[in-house]
């Protein structure tokens, strides 16, 4: 009677490494990011707002009309580039995926794809 050979047991998975970029992505901007990025912030606002109104000081039209088409316009620009974020985000990641210049289940399509459809 011939024993058929066993097959070695499958080796167990050890320690799992974090990546030293997973590690710098899972940390926040720190306290001095976060004041810095509020100044600039505040800073553009206020210089923004500031040419509005002088530019607009001299404007006499008592017809909010244009304000109201000027809202829409924007509403509907911002609109646009939020669904357009998506694709892009699609994109992104597919190009990512199809070339294999990154695992797909690599936390870097995560962090791509949120950033992309930020921006």
């Amino acid at each position: 009677m011939a024993t058929t050979p066993s097959l070695p047991a499958p080796p167990k998975p050890g320690p799992v490494a974090v990546p030293a970029l997973h590690e710098k992505m899972s940390k926040g901007p720190g306290k001095i990011g976060v004041l810095v990025f509020g100044v600039f912030l505040i800073v553009g606002v206020v210089y923004a707002a500031s040419h509005l109104l002088s530019d607009l000081s001299g404007v006499h039209n008592a017809s909010i009309l244009p304000y109201i088409l000027l809202g829409i316009a924007l509403f509907v620009a911002l609109g646009f580039e939020f669904v357009n974020g998506f694709h892009v985000t699609a994109n992104a990641v597919a190009t990512v995926i199809y070339t294999h210049s990154l695992e797909p289940m690599s936390r870097w399509c995560g962090r791509a794809s949120g950033i992309s459809s930020e921006y």
